[in-house]
């Protein structure tokens, strides 16, 4: 499952869409919290950590409600997201979170960085980026047709620091009728003695041994 943090990151992200005519490009995004009772605790509990023990939270009859706005105040088109959370989210920016962070370009690819080992809060330093994303494309949103393959940090042949490459991201059969597809890489550079000295080194290789784009339809891992 190597690089799934990376894909994790960037991937199946969206955004609300503005009404037809609209030429705004961006949305004001509020949150609000609030602590909230329901009449017992198993009544409309859903909490994440009550998906299948609904005692699990802790919190019984008690909760954290979450309410996020997006809007356009130009067209009025908007979105009210709801969620009950067991406890007060945490505050990142966008380098403990491996997404919104410029990618760099390397040849005909960009390097997107990728979650660190920890994600802390702001006053809890989290390291090196462990992952690194690489896509053909430069933008807010990527697919999988966009992604050429994902790097990590590795030890080398001796044992000194390197990294390594993934790619060709490959679909496997869901698991079930219904089920959404997982998305992996089916090879791997260490696989094959190969290791790079720089994250530079190893996009490089990646543009000039991949094809553009990475296919990820009808295939499955073996």
């Amino acid at each position: 499952m190597t690089g799934l943090n990376a894909l994790a990151a960037h991937l199946d992200y969206t955004a609300p869409a503005h009404r037809e005519g609209c030429t705004a490009q961006g949305w004001e995004v509020d949150y609000r919290m609030h602590t909230d009772f329901r009449e017992s605790a198993y009544s409309g509990h859903s909490c994440p950590l009550g998906t299948e023990d609904r005692t699990a939270c802790g919190h019984s009859d008690e909760y954290e409600a979450l309410t996020v706005r997006i809007y356009c105040p130009k067209c009025g088109a908007a979105t009210k997201l709801e969620a009950e959370l067991p406890g007060r989210p945490m505050v990142y920016d966008t380098t403990r979170l491996g997404m919104g962070v410029k990618p760099r370009r390397v040849g005909q690819v960009w390097i997107y960085q990728g979650p660190p080992p920890r994600l802390g809060i702001l006053c809890d330093p989290p390291g090196d980026p462990q992952w690194h994303l690489v896509a053909r494309r430069n933008a807010p949103r990527l697919a999988p047709e966009d992604i050429v393959g994902a790097i990590e940090p590795a030890t080398g042949p001796r044992g000194g620091a390197a990294y390594t490459v993934s790619y060709d991201l490959t679909r496997l059969s869901p698991p079930a009728p219904g089920e959404r597809p997982a998305l992996v890489f089916a090879r791997h550079s260490r696989l094959d003695g190969q290791f790079f000295p720089t994250v530079t080194a190893a996009a490089r290789w990646l543009d000039e041994h991949t094809a553009a784009p990475v296919p990820t339809g009808g295939k499955s891992a073996t």
